[in-house]
């Protein structure tokens, strides 16, 4: 059925996949990929598209290093900037007070952080690494490592250059458009 203008629609690809290779097949396990493909804006589909596998395939990855999302990111910006002043980590990771506070109490609870109050404003907390914080910062550069690896692997330098290039001029040109409107 032809997508009407302005609208989008949603492409589904399922494969199945043994639940048991070489057994009999009991169970058929499906791993789904969902494509949302807007018909007026082709960048912008495979933008969203890359920014869904990059984040699927991120996620195993840390996964398998004993981390969640975004919890590695703020490890590692703690391992640059420690101690940090609460707001700095919102700013940082580009989501509201409420989420990053939620996800600080996380950190917290799985012995990757510690709040204190600031020392300057009575309102705010500061944030640091455990020493168990610590430890996982390196697992956490590992799992980047490694998706950054798949995530080029199939790139020249050339093209990896332009596409940094590109995107770059592309997140600009955004946020001067995202600037002008506020």
């Amino acid at each position: 059925m032809p997508a009407i203008p302005g609208t989008f629609r949603v492409m589904s690809c399922a494969e199945p996949q043994s639940a048991t290779p070489g057994r009999r097949k009991q169970r058929t396990a499906y791993t789904q990929e969902t494509r949302v493909e807007i018909d007026v804006a082709p960048v912008g589909s495979v933008l969203l598209q890359v920014v869904r596998a990059h984040a699927r395939l991120g996620t195993e990855l840390l996964r398998g290093a004993g981390l969640t999302p975004p919890h590695e990111l703020v490890l590692l910006y703690l391992d640059e900037h420690e101690p940090a002043p609460q707001p700095a980590l919102v700013t940082y990771l580009g989501r509201d007070r409420s989420t990053v506070t939620a996800t600080l109490q996380a950190m917290e609870r799985a012995d990757l952080i510690e709040r204190s109050p600031s020392e300057t404003d009575s309102r705010a907390m500061t944030v640091s690494l455990t020493a168990h914080g610590r430890q996982q910062v390196s697992a956490a550069r590992a799992a980047w490592r490694e998706l950054e690896r798949h995530t080029t692997s199939r790139l020249t330098h050339r093209q990896l250059t332009e596409l940094q290039d590109s995107l770059t001029r592309v997140r600009d040109t955004l946020e001067t458009a995202h600037a002008e409107t506020h």
